[in-house]
């Protein structure tokens, strides 16, 4: 969709708009905040153009062209007409983005009563025990079967609830997974491939230090975190505020930001950089954006809604950050983006440095669905030998990601660890995520068929027991996962 969108409004400025001096910047900017209109508003201006659409259009698929025309009309008037090329990178403001219903549409059965009672039960548990929290919501998802659970606070003023939509952190991961493992099925590029050939012809992997950015290291190194590339040491040197304040952010920036030369590949180090190099090579083989590929590949086959930051404008009714406030230049526990300097543009500033490798957001009903169709056998994600060659690819040390708990190992950007049960042990596949006000975990276990997601708007640091008393971390979500697979099984 996004693609027969792009190529109508091209050919729309090439024969309808060639003589107006905005026309190129016009329409260039629409292309690159398609992620805010609507389907029904892109397949009218595909069908009849772009003026001609508005006259079809009612509603919000008007009000969603329309947003974006405003938008892009205020950046041409702004922009001066040689810098036409990088309006392809504008964002669209926050405060302009349409809600989202992030809600499956279609129907569900429903565990027993007994069941979700005991669900229930291990997350309020948890979650009345801390006294440092903002809300949490809580899906478990098995082949049709659908409990969702939500309290809480979203925000000063809005409750948490099983619709609203949250950064997911790390957990994002796991798109990059499915769609790296897609892209090397269809024979796009394969597992033993460097970075050099992988890359090549691509301009902005051209620019990057090859002291820095090992040309040699393969896409499978990338995939497990063993190729030896240091990530960004330093979040608050100069070049970072820069970043965070551009109006023309593109992703290899964040690569940019690494200094460390890099090591030998082979040993396990946890960085996002792999991520972000990922994310170029999943966007130069797939000729599209990594938004829109998701969208395309992964999001709308499946029924899922996401939005990956900041390719795509957090919804407004996205649940705000929570933590300790004294780092963001405010005091105690409470909403990061009422101390943030960012304020309203906090999601866009933080989607900068975290895109590929922490961008996405969306709700716990699509990520145990996501999970459900990525790792199980009857997902329909991935093909069974793609499906096959991601869950044999665990080796290495047992690692924990940002405190998660219990330990994992790693494989092509997923996890894999062992709950012990109270008459069994079970598998659990996922990702834990964390940082800036957000923890989220994954878990899908073949033994059950069942995934669970859990996803939090308040951060800790603590990483003994001790230090998470009244906080939540990842070791309550996962003894939350641990007790709801415990009253299943």
């Amino acid at each position: 969709m996004d693609l027969r969108f792009e190529d109508a409004v091209t050919q729309y400025i090439e024969t309808r708009w060639d003589t107006w001096v905005k026309g190129e910047s016009m329409g260039r900017c629409l292309i690159a905040n398609s992620g805010s209109i609507t389907k029904e508003a892109k397949e009218a201006v595909i069908e009849h153009g772009i003026d001609e659409a508005f006259d079809k259009l009612s509603g919000a698929h008007s009000q969603s062209l329309g947003t974006a025309w405003d938008l892009c009309e205020s950046e041409a008037a702004t922009t001066p007409a040689s810098s036409s090329e990088n309006t392809a990178a504008a964002m669209v403001s926050p405060t302009s983005v349409p809600i989202l219903d992030f809600e499956s549409t279609q129907g569900h059965e429903s565990f027993s009563d007994v069941l979700e009672k005991q669900f229930g039960d291990a997350v309020d548990e948890h979650f009345d025990a801390a006294t440092e929290k903002a809300g949490i919501s809580v899906a478990v998802y098995q082949g049709g079967y659908l409990w969702r659970y939500a309290k809480g606070k979203a925000s000063s003023s809005d409750e948490m609830t099983v619709g609203t939509p949250t950064l997911i952190r790390s957990t994002s991961k796991t798109f990059l997974a499915g769609l790296v493992m897609q892209q090397i099925d269809e024979g796009l590029y394969s597992l033993s491939d460097t970075l050099s050939s992988v890359l090549s012809g691509n301009e902005d992997y051209e620019t990057l230090d090859k002291k820095v950015i090992n040309p040699h290291v393969t896409v499978e190194q990338v995939l497990t975190m063993t190729s030896g590339i240091q990530g960004v040491t330093d979040y608050y040197v100069p070049e970072v505020s820069l970043l965070l304040e551009s109006q023309n952010w593109k992703p290899v920036e964040v690569i940019r930001l690494v200094i460390a030369d890099f090591v030998p590949p082979g040993t396990y180090e946890y960085s996002n950089t792999n991520s972000m190099l990922l994310g170029l090579i999943a966007e130069h083989a797939g000729r599209q954006r990594l938004n829109e590929l998701y969208e395309s590949v992964l999001f709308d086959p499946l029924g899922i809604v996401a939005v990956l930051l900041p390719q795509d404008a957090p919804p407004p009714n996205t649940a705000r950050p929570h933590d300790d406030r004294s780092q963001w230049g405010g005091t105690g526990f409470g909403d990061i983006m009422d101390s943030s300097h960012h304020g309203a543009d906090w999601f866009w500033a933080t989607g900068k440095t975290s895109w590929a490798a922490a961008g996405v957001i969306t709700t716990p009903e699509n990520m145990a669905r996501w999970a459900y169709a990525l790792l199980s056998d009857q997902g329909s994600a991935l093909s069974p030998t793609a499906r096959a060659r991601l869950l044999d690819s665990f080796s290495g040390p047992l690692i924990a990601i940002g405190g998660s708990q219990p330990k994992h190992r790693y494989g092509y950007h997923i996890t894999k660890t062992t709950l012990m049960l109270s008459n069994s042990s079970i598998t659990a596949y996922g990702h834990p995520g964390s940082g800036g006000g957000y923890v989220s975990d994954l878990f899908y276990s073949p033994e059950l068929d069942m995934s669970i997601s859990v996803l939090v708007n308040s951060h800790s640091d603590a990483r003994t027991r001790a230090e998470a008393e009244g906080t939540i971390g990842h070791s309550t979500l996962g003894e939350i996962a641990h007790q709801i697979f415990q009253a299943y099984s």
